[in-house]
């Protein structure tokens, strides 16, 4: 935590803005009686209960831009772009012909405007968006998971975020999830709320069109359910009993609905 009572966006230097700090500070006043504080963790019960469907594998099937297309959301911090500059030749060698990592290692993985943390574009897109086995995706997740290193530590911490929340108030640590309220805050924004099936389940809902196996009601579970290994990662020996606590409430209300 940052100790000087400013709100940031945890896992990048890039800041929150004066809006959204206010914002911030506004939704947690407002809904502090429903968190649940577990040591340094604010969690935002209600929030993290928000049914989501990460159906990454389809989105392109339905969606004419997926979150991973573009450059990386937000910067990463200098502690990960260490990690991930001494991991990105064994990267690159994985999922890179020769004369590709060649070019790797002339021009850095780095943008040459903003320097360390921002990863550098290639054909409009992040450089570690590749196609393999004939689908696009991150190739640093894919080594991860290829090579038994740690995810949560490898992988630019925005990129791994979604749809959850995370900001260092400067007292508190608070975790939340994208809803139409944090939006306003979030650095999700509004964007997956309204255009994108995984956000919305009533969107969903409305979309008859589209194919059952896609984006199915069925897949739909708390937002907190989607990222169990960072959750691990923020709460550290709170976990089993901040999934307990969540998983009892979704239960209740599945019992009431």
């Amino acid at each position: 935590m940052n100790g000087r009572g400013l709100y940031r966006y945890l896992g990048t230097p890039e800041k929150m803005n004066e809006r959204e700090v206010y914002a911030c500070k506004k939704y947690i006043r407002k809904h502090r009686a429903a968190m649940k504080q577990m040591g340094k963790v604010l969690l935002d019960l209600p929030a993290l209960l928000t049914p989501f469907h990460l159906d990454c594998e389809n989105c392109r099937l339905v969606h004419r831009e997926t979150c991973c297309e573009g450059g990386q959301p937000y910067a990463v911090e200098n502690q990960q772009a260490d990690l991930l500059e001494r991991e990105s030749g064994a990267i690159a060698s994985h999922f890179w012909s020769e004369r590709e990592q060649r070019g790797w290692a002339a021009e850095g993985i780095w943008d040459k405007h903003y320097g360390l943390g921002t990863i550098r574009m290639d054909h409009g897109n992040c450089l570690f968006y590749k196609e393999m086995n004939g689908r696009y995706g991150c190739s640093i997740h894919a080594y991860a998971e290829k090579s038994g290193v740690d995810v949560v530590s490898l992988k630019p911490f925005s990129c791994q975020l979604y749809p959850l929340e995370v900001i260092d108030t400067g007292e508190i640590i608070l975790l939340t999830a994208l809803t139409e309220e944090t939006a306003s805050f979030s650095r999700w924004g509004t964007d997956y709320l309204e255009h994108f099936y995984c956000a919305s389940i009533e969107r969903r809902k409305a979309a008859v069109h589209l194919d059952e196996n896609l984006f199915s009601l069925t897949g739909y579970k708390p937002a907190y359910l989607w990222n169990l290994p960072l959750l691990h990662a923020l709460l550290g020996p709170d976990t089993a009993q901040s999934l307990e606590l969540l998983g009892y409430i979704s239960e209740q209300e599945n019992l009431v609905t």
